[in-house]
């Protein structure tokens, strides 16, 4: 063993002493909990196994639980371990820092064989491959790339069709094709500190035509291998077909010999900024033949692939790696939709051990009374009707009723709440924390900024003044003797709602009698993080609401573990606002005036860009120009300026403004997109559109017009209107209704991309899945968890002959806090 194994051995064993303590607390499903000297050895063993961990949030909580061992309850202190587990299973060892990856990478021949006999292969970290050094460790771990299993997940992002050479009336925009053509010239060196390459190339004549075609290969950064095609004269060239000045044009396309063999389908990974995806690439074969040789059992027993007609694991992750055989244009279709037998089957495993875990979930938190039960009460709605300054919708009255019911059933409710803007959800969540407030329990309300947060406190303070309620605020701005004050008369139970942020988590805020749980815009909040708040009371209700309408599909796998319910009517006299879609780059100015004139007419707008400051890398529209731009255009107008990076004292004072009608135009990012509420709001214009998804469009649009009247929505994007970005953002000017919208972006984008870019803590699936083969497989994955599940009693054995087949995958997986208490 060299230095660099010598060094690393005590950090295993400091690792492994973790890992022995854990597995004592949770022995017996957590009969080891209450050792008198668990908190104390715990702590010793994170101290000396975890330094590589700071940094991560989860560590930060971890150290705080750890401190608070003392004061806290068994259910704390079991919440506390199944976390460390999870962190366990998820990296085996803490993230190493730069100096710990560079003697792992001077020693990584002898770690990898040791490690892969020690631990599951899927489990080994990526620096234990051939040309992983630390700087590409550090890369990969960025993005979530930690284990050969994760860099096995990387499927293609994209599939280049090579079955046959492409003629170039063939050629059409965007599109990639393989053509062969004689190099005619190159040109390469630095202009004016910059390098540039062009390659002349010359293809035989079209059909009709006389003379040869010229195209042009270009270069912009330094690439190796390029003076060796002029001699050689013809190049088999791969690329995507760009017009430029009347003449076709490649960017970096891929230069190959013209007599080489090519596969039938060539496949593209997702960028991984500062790692070549040459290497990218390599690293997922490398990763692929290691888990290949390890040959380990189907996560999938092979009863339930056959019910479902399910490939096998190994053969899916061939099959959409490297695709082979006779592919007719159907399968070429299938693999580029994320449809073929391999991504079906890949997705299935996400969704199946996802909706385990939710149903675990929701069978471990039911499964006893909760503190603060509801009873019916016929004069709710007397007292609802007299608090709020306006009747209820039927679609309210009859969510309100579903909620109150469901608080009375015995079990704590666990309920999604989906509606679209505007459609008063507060509403709804304040009828909740009544019916809660008046059996002697509190509320809590969570929101992810502290915009929203203000926003709910402003809205509920006259409703809960008229029912006799008391309403509080805590964010990070509150400080001092008033946060004190706050957080002890809550403790005492002299809150009812408590409304807040992030803030509310912290150790030192509790509850008399918490119970119920409101998290809003929740797809910003994580899993851990409605946990931790549900926590600080004994099984509260749960309430989780969104204004990004979800199709009713997607939500039952996204929160498999809640009810829904839906609002599906909006107030009377409520107008969306008209959308319009303005397109190229000269159509910025026009779609500047419109808002402009709305303002020069007493109204007020909003104007939204990508950035908050001008980019080298990102020819887009930001702020600050675009406020300077509008102050140029509107004197006599006041234009603010609102963006993350503002304090929060500034962000509320400029907010302030804009509410009394102070300030005409509001130049933000997506800062506005949720908990805005300005009336006197007409117009809004959203430039860049095509960087935005068309769920947060449609929040953001509905930011405007909530006064009622006409209102109008500009999107302007440089792209032409018969791109796909067109097709795209035309749904916003065809549909007003947030459902529709979002069943077009199902179509448009899949569930991956619903998951794994707004839902904190839904399943990340590998592949963009969409159209009505997506939905049915969703619905049979939810189905099968639900059928396991069914056939395992609460209390059977997770362990031993007589567990589950999927029981060991799916603590693999997800950490050994799955099976808490199940």
């Amino acid at each position: 063993m060299g230095k660099a194994g010598r060094r690393a051995a005590p950090a295993n064993r400091q690792v492994e002493r973790l890992r022995a303590v854990v597995r004592r607390a949770a022995a017996g499903s957590f009969a080891g909990i209450d050792a008198p000297a668990l908190g104390a050895d715990l702590g010793v063993a994170w101290a000396a196994a975890a330094s590589a961990w700071s940094g991560r949030p989860e560590c930060a909580r971890v150290e705080a639980g750890l401190g608070m061992w003392d004061e806290g309850g068994r259910q704390a202190h079991v919440e506390l371990v199944a976390l460390i587990m999870r962190l366990l299973a998820q990296f085996g060892a803490p993230p190493p820092s730069a100096a710990s990856l560079r003697a792992s990478a001077n020693a990584a021949t002898d770690a990898t064989d040791a490690e892969a006999g020690e631990r599951d292969p899927r489990d080994v970290g990526v620096e234990t491959l051939p040309g992983v050094g630390p700087a590409t460790a550090v890369r990969l771990r960025e993005r979530d790339l930690s284990t050969l299993e994760d860099l096995a997940m990387l499927l293609p992002a994209a599939y280049l069709d090579l079955r046959r050479l492409r003629g170039i009336e063939e050629f059409h925009e965007g599109e990639t094709v393989m053509f062969v053509a004689t190099v005619r010239g190159l040109r390469q060196g630095f202009f004016g500190g910059r390098f540039s390459a062009t390659m002349d190339l010359e293809l035989e004549p079209a059909p009709g035509e006389s003379a040869p075609t010229r195209v042009v290969a270009r270069w912009f950064q330094p690439t190796g291998g390029l003076n060796q095609w002029p001699g050689r004269g013809r190049v088999r060239v791969i690329g995507a077909a760009r017009q430029h000045k009347g003449q076709w044009s490649f960017i970096h396309p891929q230069l190959r010999d013209a007599d080489q063999p090519v596969p039938p389908v060539s496949t593209r990974y997702p960028v991984i900024e500062g790692v070549p995806p040459a290497t990218v690439a390599k690293l997922v074969r490398a990763a692929l033949e290691r888990l290949r040789s390890a040959a380990r059992p189907d996560p999938l027993p092979e009863s339930l692939r056959q019910a479902h007609g399910l490939i096998g694991f190994e053969e899916a992750l061939a099959a959409v790696h490297d695709p082979v055989g006779e592919i007719d244009d159907a399968a070429f279709e299938a693999l580029s939709r994320g449809l073929s037998p391999g991504h079906l089957r890949l997705a299935f495993d996400e969704l199946f051990f996802v909706q385990l875990a939710l149903g675990l979930s929701r069978r471990r938190y039911r499964d006893a009374e909760t503190a603060v039960q509801v009873a019916v009460d016929p004069t709710r709605w007397t007292r609802i009707h007299a608090a709020l300054p306006f009747t209820a919708t039927g679609a309210q009255r009859r969510v309100i009723d579903e909620i109150v019911a469901a608080m009375g059933e015995g079990p704590p409710m666990m309920r999604l709440l989906q509606g679209d803007v505007g459609c008063g959800k507060t509403a709804v969540a304040f009828a909740a924390a009544l019916a809660v407030a008046d059996h002697g329990g509190q509320s809590a309300v969570m929101a992810p900024t502290e915009i929203l947060a203000e926003q709910h406190y402003r809205t509920l303070q006259p409703w809960c003044a008229r029912a006799g309620l008391k309403v509080g605020l805590l964010t990070g701005a509150t400080k001092g003797g008033v946060r004190e004050s706050l957080v002890a008369i809550t403790a005492g139970g002299g809150v009812d709602i408590m409304v807040g942020t992030h803030a509310l988590l912290t150790e030192d805020v509790g509850f008399g009698r918490l119970g119920l749980v409101v998290i809003d815009e929740q797809h910003r909040f994580g899993v851990e993080q409605r946990a931790r708040l549900r926590s600080k009371g004994d099984r509260p209700h749960l309430l989780v609401m969104t204004a990004t309408p979800i199709p009713r599909s997607l939500a039952l796998v996204a929160y498999g573990e809640l009810d829904l319910s839906v609002i599906d009517e909006m107030p009377p006299g409520r107008r969306p606002p008209v959308t319009e879609v303005l397109y190229g780059p000269k159509a910025l100015s026009p779609s500047r005036g419109r808002v402009a004139n709305r303002v020069r007419a007493g109204e007020q707008g909003f104007v939204v860009c990508p950035l908050v400051e001008a980019s080298e890398e990102l020819d887009v529209t930001d702020v600050e120009a675009t406020a300077k731009a509008f102050r140029r255009a509107l004197p006599g107008h006041t234009v603010g300026v609102v963006h993350g990076r503002m304090t929060s004292r500034d962000k509320d004072a400029v907010m302030s403004e804009f509410r009394s009608g102070a300030v005409a135009l509001l130049v933000a990012t997506t800062v506005i997109e949720v908990g805005v509420d300005v009336p006197g709001a007409t117009a809004m214009l959203v430039e860049h559109a095509e960087r935005f998804g068309l769920s947060q469009l449609h929040q953001l649009r509905g930011r405007v017009g909530r006064g009622g009247g006409e209102s109008i929505c500009v999107l302007h994007t440089p792209f032409a209107e018969t791109s796909e970005v067109g097709a795209r953002l035309r749904v916003l000017a065809e549909h007003a209704d947030g459902f529709a919208v979002a069943e077009a972006d199902l179509r448009l984008r899949g569930p991956g991309e619903v998951f794994g870019r707004r839902q904190a803590g839904a399943p990340r699936l590998p592949i963009p899945l969409g159209g009505a083969e997506a939905t049915a497989l969703m619905v049979d994955a939810r189905q099968a968890a639900q059928a396991a599940l069914e056939q395992w009693p609460t209390g059977a054995p997770v362990t031993g002959p007589d567990s589950p087949p999927w029981a060991e995958e799916l603590r693999r997986r997800r950490g050994e806090g799955v099976f808490v208490e199940a």
